[in-house]
C-alpha cells in the first residue's frame, strides 16, 4: 500500500516510545501536551553551528579535533544547510511511498577513511560530567542511529561511530566579568558512540503500519501523558 505519509526522527522516537500517543498525534492531529522550549539549547546549538561553519569553510582543523586526537574534517556539502534546517532535513522514500526525515547538527568526515561521522549537540548545566548511559541516553542513541540510517539509505558512507559534542554550563566564577557583558563557560565534552541502526528499518515499517491502521495501538509502557489520563480517568469515575 502506498501512501503520502511523512514521518520524521521525532516520529519514529514518539512510536517507540509510545504507539498510542504517535496515533493520536500524528493520525487524529490530538498532540500531547508542549514542553517548555529549551531556548538556551538552540543558542548554543546556533552558536556550534557557526563555529564549525568557519573551519567548513576555510578547511582549517579545529582545536577540539586536536585535542580529541580527530583526523576529521567538517563535511562541506551544498545541502548542508537543507539537512539542518527543522522543516526540511535529510529525506528518503519508503518503498510504501512514506517519506522519512530528519535534520542533523552537524557532519564531520573521517580524513583516514572517507567515513562519515554524524555530529549531535548537547547542552545542559550538570554538576556531573555528561553521560549518553542515564537518563535520556537511549532516546540520544536512537536518535543517532536513525541519522545514520537515513544518510546510508541516501547512499553516503557513514561511519558506526558518531559523535555526541556536550557543552556542560558553569556555576562557577562571575557572570558580569568585564562590564555589564554577562559570561557564562562552557566546559566540552566530546562522547563516542558506536551506533547499530539495524533495528530501525523495522521500527520505520511499524509506524508506518500503525498510521494506516484504524485500529489504535496500545500505550508505552512508560508513556507519562497515557499514565497521567489514566490516573485523571480513575479519580474522575469515583467522583
Amino acid at each position: 500500500m502506498f501512501s503520502n505519509l511523512k514521518i520524521s526522527r521525532t516520529g519514529i522516537e514518539q512510536y517507540i516510545r509510545c504507539p498510542k500517543c504517535f496515533f493520536l498525534q500524528r493520525k487524529l492531529g490530538l498532540k500531547p501536551p508542549s514542553m517548555v522550549p529549551l531556548t538556551l539549547a538552540v543558542a548554543t546549538d546556533a552558536l556550534l553551528k557557526n563555529e564549525f561553519d568557519v573551519v567548513r569553510e576555510s578547511g582549517a582543523c579545529h582545536p577540539l579535533w586536536k585535542r580529541e586526537g580527530l583526523n576529521v574534517r567538517a563535511f562541506n556539502h551544498s545541502d548542508i544547510d537543507l539537512w539542518r534546517n527543522n522543516f526540511k532535513g535529510i529525506r528518503i522514500k519508503h518503498p510504501t511511498g512514506t517519506e522519512i526525515y530528519g535534520a542533523i547538527d552537524d557532519i564531520w568526515e573521517n580524513l583516514d577513511t572517507s567515513e562519515l561521522h554524524i555530529v549531535d549537540y548537547k547542552s545542559n548545566s550538570k554538576k556531573d560530567e555528561p553521560t549518553i548511559e542515564t537518563g535520556f541516553g537511549d532516546s540520544y542513541k536512537r536518535q543517532m542511529e536513525i541519522y545514520q540510517w537515513l544518510f546510508r539509505k541516501s547512499g553516503f558512507k557513514v561511519s558506526s561511530i558518531g559523535y555526541f559534542l556536550y557543552v556542560n554550563g558553569s556555576k562557577l566564577g562571575k557572570f558580569y566579568e568585564n562590564g555589564i557583558d554577562g559570561v557564562m563557560h562552557f566546559e566540552t565534552t566530546l562522547i563516542s558512540h558506536n551506533s547499530n541502526d539495524t533495528w530501525v528499518e523495522d521500527a520505520v515499517e511499524r509506524a508506518i503500519t500503525c498510521l494506516q491502521s484504524d485500529v489504535m495501538p496500545d500505550s508505552g509502557v512508560e508513556c507519562d501523558n497515557c499514565r497521567y489520563y489514566s490516573d485523571r480517568l480513575g479519580i474522575n469515575s469515583k467522583l
